[in-house]
């Protein structure tokens, strides 16, 4: 049933443009660990929303089902990226109780200058990719995980300014902590072989697949936890 729940609850998995595409998975662990992840592209603006919803099972499903829903109706009001994140927060903290939390990122990124921002709700930085070779973490001073009501002010938004061409890699701990005799796969191991699968041409949903795979294998084929990720690349401003 936690499975069920949590595969309706995803948008298509690839949506592309002349000047965007994004390509998402999630592979489920077999209690499932409560990923989520949703967008949209309205009006030159791609919003992006991933989540990790605290605990497994029904629980945690209950709680990325929430997450999204609240994401959704904030997005469709046009607030902006601080108001989606107290709209999210209220709303986990109203039928949770500060019992169970959510992280998160929430990403606005203008299709036509290529100017990103972003909130991080206590969740793991993105990844930015340029020129297929160079990896830089975008570290932000992040908000309270959702749900627990202890952020002070609006949530800090943090911004960056992409080149045509630049990848954003948007993923889940079950992703970098997946191990192998006390061996996590790690950011390093992550980010090299995006680079990798990137300079030898793949498009992001070849480059997910072969990845995914590299994380099961890192496992012997068996997770610990929803491994989830995401490949924004903005082409250009377009034409």
């Amino acid at each position: 049933l936690p499975a069920e729940i949590q595969w309706r609850l995803l948008p298509p998995t690839t949506v592309s443009t002349d000047s965007i595409s994004l390509a998402g998975l999630l592979e489920p662990w077999d209690e499932v660990g409560g990923d989520a992840f949703d967008y949209a592209l309205n009006d030159g603006r791609l919003q992006v929303a991933l989540f990790d919803a605290m605990g497994h099972g029904l629980t945690a499903t209950l709680l990325a089902t929430l997450a999204v829903g609240a994401f959704r109706n904030a997005r469709r009001a046009r607030v902006d990226l601080p108001r989606q994140y107290d709209a999210i927060d209220r709303a986990i903290a109203a039928q949770f109780r500060r019992e169970h939390f959510v992280t998160g990122l929430l990403l606005d990124l203008d299709v036509g200058t290529g100017e990103l921002r972003w909130v991080s709700a206590g969740h793991l930085p993105p990844l930015l990719l340029r020129q297929h070779r160079r990896v830089k973490v975008l570290a932000a001073r992040p908000a309270t995980p959702l749900g627990l009501r202890f952020t002070e002010g609006r949530a800090p938004v943090h911004f960056v300014q992409l080149e045509p061409g630049d990848r954003l890699v948007l993923y889940t701990d079950g992703v970098v902590e997946a191990r192998r005799k006390g061996q996590f796969f790690s950011e390093e191991r992550l980010a090299d072989f995006v680079v990798r699968a990137s300079t030898s041409g793949h498009a992001g949903p070849e480059v997910l697949r072969r990845l995914i795979r590299a994380v099961l294998d890192h496992q012997d084929g068996v997770l610990q936890d929803d491994a989830t990720i995401l490949l924004v690349e903005w082409a250009g401003p377009p034409a």
